[in-house]
């Protein structure tokens, strides 16, 4: 594997460690190399206090947020995470969304949500704990629905948000409610954003996605009634399209693409 978790950090920082640091929502990169930097091209960005992501091909990942406006040197720059999806390889980009989601959360999380003491970073668990009271915030795991919705053997269900690439079309997606099973979901977002009636919802797959945390839980279904009405506060539009008249599609390596490879 190419990479594996851990909470405990290694006794002594080295310059060969791998250190995701975020300026705003950019990760910040060897700007000559577009590589995943190390603490020693790094210097003194780093801040004093990071999380310990766990090992990447053998080297240390640590990650941390840094403050906003943070002028960077001229060999560095930063990078957007959605932006990067695609460019770089799949397992970069999983281990900088995970790193992104621990230095958020990091990041979010100083301070009590009880009694507003100070938190501090456990080396046992994956928490940070009150210095007071003890109160421990975890990591935000924030489940969502993907599904893609066919009719017959030759049309796809595919929305457009406003804020995709121009062109770009994808599966439909949503938040699971408090007390909602996933199932449940799918088929309460698939009425409020097209209006229709679906079979069954069927397990694909799941996907972390950090944005902003995520954890992607993929469906298939297929239309049951109705005539799709397009939700003007989630959508732009929506429509039927066929496999020989597909828009512009999400990139492959999203679960909104590995769906609609799997049903071409």
């Amino acid at each position: 594997m190419s990479f594996e978790t851990a909470i405990s950090r290694p006794d002594v920082p080295r310059d060969d460690d791998i250190v995701l640091l975020y300026a705003d929502d950019g990760l910040v990169l060897d700007a000559a190399a577009g590589a995943l930097p190390r603490r020693n091209v790094l210097g003194g960005l780093v801040p004093a206090e990071t999380v310990h992501v766990g090992r990447f091909h053998g080297a240390a990942v640590e990650t941390a947020r840094i403050a906003p406006g943070t002028v960077l040197p001229a060999a560095l720059t930063a990078e957007p995470l959605r932006a990067l999806h695609g460019h770089v390889p799949d397992d970069e980009w999983a281990l900088a969304g995970r790193a992104f989601q621990l230095a958020e959360w990091d990041r979010t999380h100083r301070f009590c949500g009880v009694c507003g003491a100070p938190t501090a970073l456990r080396d046992d668990e994956r928490s940070r704990a009150c210095t007071v009271c003890d109160f421990r915030a975890y990591p935000r795991h924030s489940p969502a629905v993907i599904v893609l919705i066919t009719r017959g053997a030759d049309e796809v269900l595919l929305g457009r948000s406003a804020r995709f690439p121009a062109g770009m079309y994808s599966t439909l997606a949503g938040f699971v409610d408090p007390g909602e099973s996933a199932e449940d979901a799918v088929r309460r977002e698939i009425r409020e954003e097209a209006g229709i009636e679906i079979t069954e919802p069927r397990w694909f797959g799941s996907q972390s996605w950090a944005f902003p945390h995520s954890l992607m839980l993929g469906f298939t279904a297929e239309w049951a009634a109705g005539e799709i009405q397009v939700d003007d506060d989630e959508l732009e539009d929506l429509q039927w399209f066929t496999r020989d008249a597909l828009p512009l599609l999400p990139p492959p390596a999203s679960i909104a693409r590995r769906l609609l490879d799997s049903w071409l």
